[in-house]
């Protein structure tokens, strides 16, 4: 899920704390750092299980700003045994 949303260069969350962040940009704040909350909840699953929708919190700090969020995702996993997870769009 870090990574969905790291990926993501027009996250709300990082752009967010970009935007209010006072810190005078350096090598050592330019690039957002992610948290993941420690409580993560299932909130449905599929009947075979291959299908969990998630939520969660997650943490983005830039520069003197940190912001959090709540953010919904889905963890699908396939017949080969792969991963894939999708985060759901969210506004900040």
């Amino acid at each position: 899920m870090l990574q969905t949303i790291s990926n993501d260069h027009r996250n709300p969350l990082v752009n967010f704390a970009a935007r209010e962040s006072t810190a005078k940009p350096t090598a050592e704040n330019a690039n957002p750092q992610y948290l993941l909350g420690e409580k993560i909840v299932t909130t449905s699953a599929s009947e075979d299980k291959r299908t969990l929708q998630c939520s969660g919190g997650i943490s983005v700090s830039v520069g003197d700003i940190k912001a959090s969020k709540e953010v919904e995702f889905t963890v699908q996993k396939s017949s080969d045994g792969k991963l894939a997870v999708s985060v759901a769009p969210f506004q900040f």
